[in-house]
């Protein structure tokens, strides 16, 4: 998912609006119980872009691991 584009004149509302774009990203591991984060992986249209990793119960210290090794090889 690409970052949102920063508009200065936003409200607040339009600002937790635009975060509740990303809970689908989320919430399924938020209910599940699931180790996750998102580790950059590049840009697109000047934006970075995140990608989502999950990871079997109780693997936190794997799906770190794995996190930090792919985040080390894209530089």
């Amino acid at each position: 998912m690409k970052a949102h584009k920063h508009k200065p004149d936003q409200t607040p509302e339009e600002i937790v609006l635009a975060g509740w774009n990303m809970v689908a990203n989320t919430a399924p591991f938020n209910m599940t119980g699931h180790p996750a984060l998102s580790v950059p992986c590049g840009r697109a249209d000047g934006l970075p872009v995140g990608m989502m990793l999950v990871g079997r119960h109780f693997s936190d210290a794997t799906l770190l691991a794995v996190a930090e090794r792919l985040e080390s090889s894209l530089g």
